[in-house]
């Protein structure tokens, strides 16, 4: 999305005609009124070249805070109405789809995880697994595992436990 001017975000460009000839075929369009709420979206006039052709830049409202994980698409109806006796109008809704993006940390299922291992466990042997999710979409929420060293001055610092990074199965070390 781009700014549009005079306000926010630019959605889509909206264009509506009317065939009348005269004072009747002036067009204005307008945003059915949301119900609740402070507005998502703006409906800006853009000059157009003819009385009988109404432009309009849909762009995001001034405080709106769009969330995919909360709600996924808007439905955003337009009505145009032209200055005829009596007044004619037109609507559509437009599906506004909100983009992914990476806003989320991933979520380990246990704050806190305990692995027991018998003194004589063969190297490769599981012993355990961490699990781990993302709401955000695709790559976006897509979690990777890795072991962080306690500290990586000591001796006693090589690894004894392996994790798989896609997985998170976590095995005892070839050769230890």
């Amino acid at each position: 999305m781009c700014e549009g001017a005079g306000g926010g975000a630019f959605v889509a460009q909206v264009a509506a005609a009317d065939r009348d000839a005269g004072h009747a075929g002036n067009v204005t369009c307008r945003l059915a009124t949301p119900t609740t709420g402070a507005p998502r979206f703006k409906l800006l006039p853009v000059p157009a070249s003819t009385s009988q052709q109404a432009e309009y830049r849909l762009v995001t409202g001034d405080a709106a805070d769009f969330d995919r994980e909360t709600t996924d698409r808007y439905g955003v109806t337009i009505v145009c109405e032209d200055d005829g006796t009596p007044p004619l109008s037109a609507n559509a809704t437009l599906d506004v789809l909100v983009l992914d993006v990476n806003d989320h940390e991933p979520r380990l299922s246990r704050p806190h995880y305990v692995f027991r291992v018998p003194e004589n466990e063969r190297p490769g042997a599981r012993v355990g697994s961490v699990a781990a999710t993302d709401p955000d979409l695709g790559a976006n929420g897509s979690v990777s595992f890795h072991l962080e060293p306690r500290d990586a001055d000591t001796p006693e610092s090589s690894p004894v436990i392996q994790i798989d990074p896609e997985t998170g199965i976590i095995t005892l070390q070839a050769g230890t």
